[in-house]
């Protein structure tokens, strides 16, 4: 089942049909940094990760920080029960490494209660964000494990004042999270939903951040929390046990590596189909010219050519297999231009496509530098719809992602959406790309087009038009894929998307228009860093009538 950010982009459907043409795209000015920064989209945990830098933490302290942080301001949209995936560079050797501490599968899958088949248990798997976190700031880090929550356990004892987009979450999701008394008694108020500038208060989860800064992520597989976990999966019909938590490690890994137009590029690995997937949509434009005027969205032949490679890179089935993500010589002979010319032969020669997709979901990303050099540019996720099946284990909201079906064998890790990108020239990194959403890979691989071949800077690139993967019709789990048509971005001229319809290419530029969100950051000859979320379409507040 493919999820999207259907949360993310709602509004009312009247205020949907008066904007879906103009769909502005109101980006943030850039910030710009010579030296250390992060990026992330809450202003909150920026400043929190920047004071980690202030205080002598490096980019690997800073990231840890905010992801945390970002995690108590999440909308549900990200969980410290959930996922996590991080690209790290370190300056001092020109040393690589993917940080993989995403989901495994259960290691008996037929303890679920198949009786109880309605029950969310069996979605639910074991937390990687925790150990990920930790063996990041043990690994890279200067500053103790414990010092990098504090912040976040003040965020979370004091609180902070809830945006619009939270707020509209909560009205939304308002059944669901009355299912618990934790629910009830967080977000609402006199039976109410929260609302915009009211505070959210959240003292379960500082208690968590306590105990996870005093005895470590041992307190999620090895302690009490790994034990209430436990037992709440299994009181609804899951399938673990307590040797999926102790079993669980993180990996690290050497990301997926190519070239593109003068750069070389190193993407998320492991099982991530993400990074491959982006690098051969990318050495399959390379075969082509791509004209610095019109611009791809300007242009129909130019458009068609962009919407063509991604189609036949989805039929790619071999980068959807983890046999083959578990054998690199394989991976990295399908990154290499002699591979990339059969793609491309069946872009040229409009090969019908066989499609592999599988989405994205809710996440958020983060990037952080320091004046040494290094970089972590990583996703923090919770595969599901907002707040999942309501349910939590000291304020943490538990996942369902086991009803996305990236399954492997049992008991090792899943396939993953997760797309994250570093572009190097002359040795030097130049370029960090990384998102999310159901067009995960889609938007990863437009913003490196536009920072590449168009030399953009990072606000126009996350603010002009971009197109999606396949579209859908429905909505939550009964959501079904249109995966013969892309979601377009409705400033798109209807001459250019009449010449594309002729040519069977189809799109939907009406509704719900999912295009991608994520970060993009440049670092200049001189060491300045800009960096840029990818604004939310519709309206800069979309549930501002």
């Amino acid at each position: 089942m493919v999820v999207i950010v259907t949360a993310l982009l709602f509004v009312t459907r009247k205020v949907r049909k008066q904007l879906a043409r103009a769909f502005p795209q109101p980006a943030e000015q850039a910030i710009v940094r010579t030296g250390g920064s992060v990026i992330a989209h809450q202003p909150e945990a920026r400043e929190i990760g920047e004071a980690i830098l202030r205080a002598g933490g490096n980019a690997f302290d800073a990231f840890v920080a905010t992801a945390v942080a970002v995690n108590v301001m999440a909308e549900g949209t990200s969980s410290l029960a959930g996922p996590l995936g991080v690209l790290i560079y370190r300056a001092q050797d020109k040393h690589l490494m993917y940080l993989d501490a995403d989901f495994n599968d259960p290691l008996d899958p037929s303890r679920c209660q198949t009786a109880n088949a309605q029950k969310p248990g069996p979605g639910i798997l074991v937390p990687g964000a925790p150990a990920g976190l930790e063996a990041l700031s043990k690994r890279y880090g200067k500053l103790p494990f414990s010092d990098l929550l504090r912040p976040s356990i003040a965020l979370a004892e004091d609180g902070f004042p809830i945006s619009r987009m939270m707020a509209g979450f909560i009205s939304k999701y308002a059944k669901l999270l009355k299912k618990t008394s934790y629910g009830r008694s967080t977000f609402f108020h006199n039976d109410k939903p929260l609302k915009a500038g009211e505070t959210l208060r959240q003292p379960e989860v500082a208690e968590f951040l306590r105990k996870l800064a005093k005895e470590g992520s041992a307190y999620v597989y090895d302690g009490e929390w790994g034990n209430s976990f436990l037992s709440v999966v299994e009181a609804n019909g899951g399938c673990l046990k307590d040797a999926d938590l102790k079993n669980y490690k993180v990996k690290w890994c050497g990301p997926w590596t190519t070239t593109y137009r003068g750069y070389t590029l190193h993407s998320s690995s492991s099982h991530s189909y993400g990074g491959p997937w982006v690098l051969m949509a990318l050495k399959t434009l390379e075969h082509a010219s791509l004209p610095k005027e019109p611009r791809y969205w300007e242009d129909a032949d130019a458009l068609e050519l962009m919407l063509r490679i991604n189609r036949q890179v989805w039929s790619e089935t071999d980068i959807f297999d983890y046999k083959v993500l578990d054998n690199p010589k394989t991976v990295q002979s399908v990154l290499t231009a002699e591979y990339a010319r059969s793609i491309w032969e069946r872009v040229r020669d409009r090969v019908p496509e066989n499609f592999m997709g599988m989405g994205g979901s809710h996440s958020y990303h983060i990037m952080a530098t320091d004046d040494e050099g290094n970089i972590a540019c990583g996703t923090i996720s919770i595969y599901s719809e907002p707040w999942a099946e309501g349910l939590f284990v000291e304020g943490i909201p538990l996942t369902s992602a086991g009803i996305v079906p990236w399954n492997t064998e049992h008991g090792e890790r899943r396939l993953s959406p997760l797309s994250i990108h570093l572009a190097f020239k002359d040795g030097q990194p130049r370029i960090a790309v990384g998102s999310f959403s159901n067009s995960i890979v889609e938007a990863s691989f437009q913003f490196l087009v536009k920072l590449i071949d168009y030399d953009m800077s990072v606000r126009d690139t996350v603010s002009t038009p971009r197109f999606g993967t396949f579209a859908a019709s429905g909505s939550g789990l009964k959501m079904s894929l249109k995966l013969d048509t892309n979601w377009l971005d409705p400033r798109v001229d209807d001459s250019i998307v009449k010449k594309l319809k002729e040519r069977g290419i189809k799109v939907k530029q009406t509704g719900l228009i999912d295009t991608g969100l994520g970060l993009v950051m440049r670092i200049g000859e001189d060491g300045e860093v800009e960096g840029i979320p990818a604004p939310v379409p519709y309206l800069r507040d979309p549930f501002k009538s």
